[in-house]
């Protein structure tokens, strides 16, 4: 999700401001001893999360708080006179392929993504994330597009909440957009809400999430939840999922970290990325804009040909 809206804007605004940034004094490997000594450790993306841990658990510099930086982080802080030149990593996937993270060369700055197995620096850091930080667990009244309101009146709006997946797992963007803002669903679903689009940050890896969402109106009968985005081995497109269930004017979405239903596919990141809607499955006869009084007329008047067709006769 590249775009925020100023709704998304607004609900990062609810995160705690972000403390600085404290680096720690070498590349992890070395020895910090007026200057740094030995080698740093050259690791894979998945042993340089491990690391993080090990630090933490160590009280490493008397702190317990220490992690991967991020792609941002390593990008605005590089400092090229610090010591330790050469790739770093960074705890940003890179979304195009899973398998790849975002790096850093101390070097000279510049950042390109590599395969999660190459063994690179790391260089640890604290503070400053701001999606550390518990996020809103609800997001806040969200307008739907294909309900622009009447003169005079709100706007009709939705919400979303989530639970589980640790005590900072929440929403750093969210929103609903046009279904014109994606690509057509296949012939015989047609949607039965706008979709909703959002990221879940601070998850912990590979943990299970429920996220409810609230419509101002009651769901067609039938509905289910469809999801598009990325499956294990496919590009990008729609999909019925199931672990889903819609009744009423609620949709109670399961999401696991990593598994089938988060758009990223990486289990190792404690983000859960996802965009779907509700909708009809079955051909033409699935058509959520019509009300109910819509479909009872459209019924009568199917009957009238065949009245008159047996007076004839």
């Amino acid at each position: 999700m590249k775009h925020l809206t100023s709704m998304a804007i607004a609900l990062l605004a609810c995160t705690a401001q972000a403390a600085p940034l404290q680096w720690d004094a070498c590349p992890w490997g070395q020895t910090a001893s007026g200057a740094c000594t030995g080698a740093p450790a050259l690791l894979t993306w998945q042993q340089a999360l491990q690391a993080a841990s090990q630090a933490n658990a160590a009280l490493h510099q008397g702190q317990a708080d220490w992690r991967v930086p991020n792609r941002t982080e390593l990008e605005s802080t590089v400092d090229l006179a610090a010591p330790g030149a050469g790739a770093y990593w960074s705890s940003t996937s890179y979304h195009p392929a899973p398998t790849r993270a975002w790096t850093v060369d101390f070097g000279d700055g510049a950042s390109s993504p590599a395969n999660k197995t190459a063994l690179l620096a790391l260089r640890l850091v604290r503070g400053g994330d701001a999606y550390q930080l518990p996020g809103p667990f609800t997001t806040p009244a969200l307008p739907l597009p294909s309900q622009p309101g009447q003169p005079g009146q709100p706007q009709p709006t939705a919400q979303a909440t989530v639970s589980g997946g640790g005590g900072t797992c929440s929403f750093s963007s969210a929103r609903f957009i046009s279904a014109a803002t994606l690509p057509a669903p296949p012939a015989q679903v047609q949607l039965a809400a706008d979709p909703f689009e959002f990221v879940l940050d601070g998850c912990t890896p590979g943990s299970t999430v429920q996220i409810t969402i609230t419509y101002p109106q009651p769901l067609p009968a039938g509905a289910q939840y469809w999801k598009h985005g990325p499956r294990p081995g496919q590009a990008a497109g729609w999909y019925a999922y199931s672990r889903a269930t819609a009744g009423g004017n609620t949709v109670v979405l399961t999401l696991t970290d990593g598994a089938l239903g988060d758009d990223d596919l990486d289990a190792t990141n404690g983000r859960i990325v996802d965009a779907g809607a509700p909708a009809m499955a079955g051909g033409p006869a699935a058509i959520p804009t019509l009300s109910q009084w819509g479909m009872l007329l459209l019924s009568g008047l199917m009957v009238v040909p065949g009245l008159r067709l047996r007076r004839k006769i």
